[in-house]
């Protein structure tokens, strides 16, 4: 049983040459805060909370430049609302280079979200998520740089051909599926931790999930061509953005009070 001594933080240490105890206060550097007091996580809490602002923001800028199509209303008219957005990156059109440079700033912005999160001791889900996260910028920004071969077929004839498969559907396919990987493994962390993340949020989750997949399958029913398709790649861009943007905010513990590292 802990005595009232005890329960103070006294320690009772015995006399050997009296044979009564004596009570000693505990050394100095065992009442001096730890690391992990609560002293040292106030300290921290502003540093954390100014790294996560300062990846929310690279995070932000990245989604910004991945949805890039609205602009192909000003500086390709000819193409807009009738073409997929791949076209707008092929050399032959005008301001390909904005696009593709866009691309490539959308995938710079990912990986350094993913530099500044993913670090030796980082394991579990948001192992997973960062590094799927990664994958997807790093096929973003070679896929912009890899050029839209299309020969003596018209740009919007190119991207929407289904066959022969080319290096810009594999990159493509690539990203897709691990965008995909990650914001699952956010949503099944979010809905795990129901205690520490808002309820909207699996919901709004899954809504745009299910949005993401009906726009993408559309545009492959469609026959990747016309009006239909465009419009509905447009929208599975904008969803992939948005998404992009909530598995950043996830990795970084935005949408909850921890960060899901070994859940």
């Amino acid at each position: 049983m802990v005595d009232f001594a005890q329960s103070l933080g006294v320690s009772r240490v015995p006399d050997r040459a009296v044979g009564t105890g004596t009570l000693t206060r505990p050394a100095e550097a065992e009442t001096r805060p730890g690391p992990g007091s609560t002293s040292g996580s106030a300290e921290a809490r502003p540093r954390r909370a100014r790294g996560r602002a300062v990846s929310l923001w690279f995070a932000g800028v990245g989604a910004v430049a991945y949805c890039s199509w609205p602009l192909a209303f000003l500086v390709n008219r000819s193409l807009a609302g009738s073409a997929l957005a791949s076209s707008f990156e092929s050399r032959s059109e005008p301001f390909a280079w904005l696009f593709i440079l866009l691309d490539c700033v959308a995938g710079l912005c990912i990986a350094v979200v993913c530099a500044r999160e993913l670090r030796p001791r980082v394991g579990g889900a948001l192992a997973v998520v960062l590094l799927a996260y990664a994958a997807f910028g790093a096929a973003t920004a070679v896929d912009a740089v890899v050029p839209l071969d299309c020969g003596s077929v018209s740009a919007q004839a190119c991207a929407g051909q289904l066959w022969p498969i080319t290096p810009d559907d594999v990159l493509t396919g690539t990203a897709v599926f691990a965008l995909f990987v990650a914001a699952v493994t956010v949503l099944v962390q979010a809905v795990r931790r129901a205690r520490e993340v808002p309820s909207r949020v699996p919901v709004i989750m899954m809504l745009i999930l299910a949005g993401w997949s009906v726009s993408g399958l559309v545009v492959l029913a469609a026959n990747t061509s016309g009006s239909l398709a465009a419009v509905c790649q447009y929208a599975f861009l904008t969803l992939t953005a948005i998404l992009s943007f909530l598995v950043a905010r996830g990795a970084t513990g935005a949408i909850g009070a921890t960060r899901f590292t070994d859940a």
